[in-house]
């Protein structure tokens, strides 16, 4: 499990100051001019995302240049690096074009071809789509640009409700590359627990921590904390329930080879 790091002061405090691997947001970095400096906690994997979800949501674009994002990704020594992707859920902002699905995963296409030629950068493809057609479409794209690489990660799964949808999703991803690792990006923990879904993927991510579903009555979650205690607090909470789900060496699986 990759656990989201928020681009504050609380980072380096999470987990003790040691947290096996963390995830980063470059929309967490970026200060609308520039991306601001990261302290992350003490870690053995880091992995950096392009923020798609966050930007495309309220912006439509992306507000940096795949070279900006390379040199964050130097900068932060990132192990993996997940290419510039276009989101495809419903409610992201079609306000740049690219309206249909196909057109964002023709763009996220485009956008891994680029980064593709920064050699240095261990890359990580994400596939792509809303509806199972469209998550076909991508993974075809995928092996016909040779953009396959060894963790493939799976999009626009944060949104889904129900168990069976993304099932049949990650599904469709694993048969079609079988042999490489799978991500799911903001994967529930209700669909780590089912275990069809588990041994489907290499890992997750979670943001779901930073929600305060420590402190408060169940009827005021899913709100935000207020102090950095509550935060640590928070981490420590959701950190244990991941623990019990899929124990804690498969939590701090940091092989990537």
């Amino acid at each position: 499990m990759f656990y989201g790091c928020e681009g504050s002061g609380t980072d380096k405090k999470m987990g003790g100051g040691y947290v096996e691997n963390i995830l980063i947001s470059a929309a967490s970095l970026w200060n609308g001019k520039k991306f601001k400096n990261f302290n992350p906690p003490d870690h053995d994997l880091l992995f950096l995302d392009s923020g798609g979800f966050s930007f495309f949501y309220a912006k439509g674009d992306y507000p940096f240049s795949t070279e900006e994002y390379v040199d964050l990704a130097k900068e932060l020594d990132a192990d993996i690096v997940a290419v510039r992707d276009y989101p495809c859920e419903p409610d992201v902002s079609r306000i740049g074009g690219l309206e249909t699905n196909k057109e964002r995963t023709d763009a996220t296409i485009k956008n891994a071809k680029e980064c593709r030629e920064y050699k240095k950068i261990n890359w990580t493809m994400v596939v792509q789509g809303y509806a199972k057609d469209e998550y076909q479409y991508c993974c075809n794209q995928i092996k016909l640009n040779d953009l396959v690489t060894d963790v493939m990660c799976i999009g626009s799964l944060c949104v889904r409700k129900r168990i069976t949808d993304a099932k049949s999703i990650i599904s469709i991803v694993k048969k079609n590359f079988r042999s490489r690792k799978l991500h799911g990006f903001g994967i529930d923990l209700k669909f780590i627990k089912n275990p069809i879904i588990r041994n489907m993927l290499w890992s997750a991510d979670t943001q779901a921590w930073k929600f305060n579903m420590r402190s408060y009555p169940a009827n005021r979650r899913n709100i935000l904390p207020r102090s950095e205690k509550d935060k640590i607090e928070n981490f420590e909470f959701y950190k244990k329930k991941v623990d019990f789900v899929i124990g804690p060496e498969t939590s701090s699986q940091t092989k990537l080879a």
